[in-house]
């Protein structure tokens, strides 16, 4: 069993990331869509496998209304950075800044207090960070990137701003969860539904960027397995696959939690990390040279010590 849980999150978190990059290449700016169609999928399946509207609340509904708005904004900063000429390599190292806002927050909310060992593991991925982000930056702006120009700052310092935001807000928001299930009790899949139903109307400030996003997927050619036409379009096709793979990742990293150690769980996320760059270098070419890896060698060294895997 907790072979099937690693070979699903990995199968799941690997392909769902890929999955983004096919899209992405498809139909340009469809991030916002993919959310979207990211909380349908969750509200159906919930509505569906676990009759979520016949079963009373635990929680009130008032009380994750804080969290939806910063799931939300979380989303947007994410969907809008790589609008910016931020390339997906990045997007994936730059989450393992994690832990940089969760002792930030840990210190500052909750008192906690580190070992030297963290900090200076912390620190080790900060660097790594830094050293990959720097590595990718181009001087040379994509043409829909350039419209993004705000007072002369160039669309990869605002993406890795806004990918920055995401990252501290993330952390807080993993802070406001605690909050929450520390007063109500812990109902995980309640949660998971309620955020996704409730992040649903702000979707409708996207709403015209959104409609060119669902026609341009409508417009992409039909989905062709081994030599025949399908009637859906490739991108919805590829809308369908990431939201089934995300899915089973969320689902499958849920079950490692219960079935082994957060040590466990943490060596599976790093693995995911390192093979989803792999696929991302070496499938859709993206850009890779001696700094992205000695920044992505910092990254997961100092994961791991922060771990104690080293």
């Amino acid at each position: 069993m907790l072979t099937q849980a690693v070979a699903g999150a990995l199968a799941g978190c690997v392909g769902c990331q890929a999955g983004v990059e096919m899209l992405q290449r498809e139909v340009k700016d469809s991030l916002n869509l993919l959310t979207l169609a990211t909380c349908v999928f969750v509200a159906l399946e919930g509505v569906i496998f676990h009759g979520m509207l016949r079963v009373k609340q635990a929680i009130p509904t008032r009380v994750y209304f804080k969290i939806v708005c910063i799931f939300f904004v979380v989303n947007l900063c994410n969907n809008y950075a790589i609008k910016c000429d931020v390339y997906f390599p990045l997007f994936i190292i730059f989450k393992s800044g994690s832990l940089l806002a969760n002792i930030i927050f840990g210190y500052a909310l909750r008192g906690h207090t580190y070992t030297t060992r963290e900090i200076f593991s912390v620190f080790i991925v900060t660097g790594g960070i830094v050293i990959f982000t720097l590595a990718s930056y181009e001087r040379k702006s994509s043409a829909s990137a350039s419209a993004l120009h705000f007072l002369g700052i160039p669309p990869f310092f605002i993406g890795v701003a806004l990918l920055t935001i995401a990252l501290m807000l993330s952390a807080y928001l993993g802070v406001c969860q605690e909050d929450m299930y520390r007063e109500h009790g812990k109902h995980a899949k309640e949660s998971m539904f309620m955020v996704h139903v409730l992040s649903i109307p702000g979707f409708l400030l996207l709403g015209g960027e959104i409609s060119e996003a669902f026609h341009a997927a409508n417009r992409t050619e039909p989905l062709n397995l081994q030599g025949y036409d399908l009637i859906v379009p490739t991108a919805w096709a590829y809308i369908f696959a990431i939201c089934l793979l995300q899915y089973i990742c969320i689902n499958n990293v849920y079950r490692l939690t219960a079935l082994t150690t957060s040590l466990n769980v943490t060596m599976v996320i790093s693995l995911r990390k390192f093979i989803s760059l792999l696929v991302s270098f070496v499938a859709f070419g993206n850009p890779f040279n001696i700094f992205h890896f000695c920044g992505a060698f910092f990254v997961f060294v100092g994961s791991l010590m922060f771990s104690k895997v080293l």
